[in-house]
């Protein structure tokens, strides 16, 4: 901000405090200073309040549905009342908070005695005050919100996402989103403390589990087709998943090329949560190597080194490492958020700062550490190491994927 402006406008708010100080201290307030509105338009004050208590609201209501078991209740339909009596809530707040989810699109709710027509036609004519259940002149008060006919069943969405016999279940997501909402519902202490100390075992356990349940949704298949489409894929016979955590890209890598031997390189923690993996889809050519790649050896003679979303993915000390590893006309492909990307986001920087493991220094940026460079600067240090980038794609997810191939 310009000097001259801020210290003008500091000046006027002593003024308007001085002011008002004197306006408390001799009461002589007018019914004309009644009329005079703030000189800031209050809209942007309360929307932007309203949005950010209406985010809170949706949170909380989707976490407490799945910490009560309505979506596994609602896996048969059941009227509001049944509902409650079945997970033991209160029979009078349940269609209150029946109608909350289906607001969401997370249950499906059907009028028990009305045809599917009928259904169908107040839906089409929504808008109109019946059809949206407005009460109606001779209405007892929270007759629709009753709504006593009403019977709820899970709808597609939360069929598809939410139950844990899902294949495309995001309940490890959902309970780390819920420990990052607690999380910051200590901001204060936080603030005044430091941040929050995380130990690397369980933290890395769960969050293999929650980036697996994400990758299920379109990032997977997305990053197989194109990593397939820029890779002849041939005479690749070895392949490194470099930090590969849950190791579904080897997994699927292997599904369709019955030639090629992978391996998952991560930390011992999360190599036990990658077997899990490995062993659910019967993954017999994926191996896994426990270790840590800023001090261990990582192997050598791959066709292909893989790095996605990985901690040191902009760490200029490993790219030495990764191209020794490669076999000539190897080809190393990294994938990373793009740093302004990151920049563009001052709340998401706030979050990454509000934790940290004991023994490793973050970066003051999103899913950056120490060492770390920016992802454009990373990727020209590559060609110091004889590594040439030949493709460089922005995938959908906002993440960039880039290929570079070992010079002979």
């Amino acid at each position: 901000m310009n000097r001259e402006i801020y210290e003008n406008r500091r000046n006027g708010m002593e003024d308007k405090d001085k002011d008002t100080e004197n306006k408390a201290r001799n009461q002589t307030e007018s019914a004309v200073d009644l009329m005079q509105k703030p000189e800031i338009d209050a809209d942007r004050f309360f929307k932007l309040f309203d949005s950010s208590v209406q985010g809170l609201r949706q949170c909380r209501l989707i976490s407490a549905a799945f910490e009560l078991g309505v979506f596994k209740a609602l896996e048969v339909p059941l009227s509001a009342g049944a509902l409650a009596e079945k997970i033991g809530c209160d029979p009078a707040l349940m269609p209150h908070f029946c109608e909350a989810l289906h607001s969401l699109g997370l249950l499906d709710r059907f009028e028990e005695g009305i045809s599917e027509e009928k259904e169908n036609a107040q839906i089409a004519v929504k808008g109109t005050g019946e059809a949206e259940g407005k009460e109606k002149p001779g209405d007892e008060p929270g007759d629709r919100i009753k709504n006593d006919g009403a019977v709820y069943f899970v709808s597609e969405l939360s069929a598809t996402y939410l139950p844990g016999n899902s294949p495309f279940s995001q309940k490890h997501y959902l309970a780390e989103r819920i420990r990052n909402v607690e999380r910051w519902s200590r901001l204060p202490q936080i603030m005044r403390q430091g941040p929050d100390i995380v130990e690397k075992g369980p933290f890395f356990g769960e969050v293999v589990h929650c980036m697996a349940e994400n990758a299920r949704c379109g990032l997977l298949q997305e990053t197989v087709r194109v990593v397939m489409e820029n890779v002849d894929f041939t005479n690749v016979k070895k392949f490194l998943d470099l930090g590969g955590g849950h190791g579904l890209y080897s997994i699927a890598l292997t599904s369709l090329n019955e030639n090629l031997q992978a391996f998952v390189f991560d930390l011992p923690p999360v190599t036990s949560e990658t077997r899990y993996f490995i062993d659910k889809y019967g993954a017999s050519r994926v191996d896994i190597i426990p270790g840590d790649f800023f001090k261990d050896d990582i192997g050598s003679d791959y066709d292909v080194i893989f790095s996605s979303f990985n901690p040191g993915g902009k760490v200029p000390s490993l790219i030495p490492k990764i191209a020794a590893a490669l076999k000539p006309e190897g080809v190393f492909i990294t994938r990373q958020v793009p740093d302004e990307s990151m920049k563009s986001s001052p709340l998401m920087s706030l979050d990454w700062n509000l934790w940290t493991f004991e023994d490793v220094k973050k970066g003051s940026s999103g899913y950056s550490f120490e060492n770390s460079v920016l992802f454009s600067e990373y990727i020209d240090m590559l060609g110091n190491h004889g590594l040439e980038v030949f493709r460089a794609l922005d995938m959908t997810d906002g993440s960039r994927i880039v290929f570079a191939w070992k010079v002979t």
